[in-house]
């Protein structure tokens, strides 16, 4: 099974809620929020994309569809990537821990840097920054200055100081 192949799958079941394009050797395919996690279950169903590699998000605080949630897939079967962009007004987007489990740390790892909430996820925290860090760091809108990423009993458990 090749992209081609793929769109005609795809878009025959999803007419009007999926567009491709194809940029840079990578393939992309944007859905609507109310239908990408029935386009994911599709590609992993129907298209054999066993694989969920990453699950990226993108803050543009000035566009209407504040973020993208791109879910970067792959079919070990059939040897193809596809990118699956969605485009969010909310910060909130349903969780794919119940397709791949490897969503279990991924979405984790976007709620703590750039701040989607995967509703429904079992287990969402912070995972690399402190639980007492406030915001988030790959935000375009966080401040780059003024604030301290460290508090003082971090800074003495570390031996280091960040206020010199």
């Amino acid at each position: 099974m090749n992209f081609e192949d793929i769109k005609k799958k795809v878009g025959a079941k999803f007419p009007e809620d999926v567009t491709f394009s194809e940029k840079h050797d990578c393939r992309f395919l944007d859905t609507k929020p109310y239908a990408f996690k029935k386009v994911l279950s599709f590609l992993k169903d129907e298209c054999d994309f066993e694989y969920l590699v990453d699950v990226v998000a993108a803050h543009w605080p000035r566009r209407k569809e504040k973020f993208d949630v791109i879910y970067n897939v792959f079919s070990i079967t059939n040897k193809i990537r596809v990118f699956v962009r969605v485009k969010i007004e909310s910060d909130s987007l349903e969780t794919v821990t119940d397709l791949w489990k490897s969503a279990l740390f991924l979405e984790r790892e976007q709620y703590d840097l750039v701040g989607v909430r995967f509703e429904g996820h079992p287990d969402l925290r912070r995972i690399l920054m402190p639980e007492y860090f406030e915001g988030n760091p790959l935000k375009k809108d966080y401040p780059l200055k003024g604030r301290k990423w460290f508090n003082e009993t971090d800074e003495q458990k570390l031996g280091i100081s960040f206020s010199k």
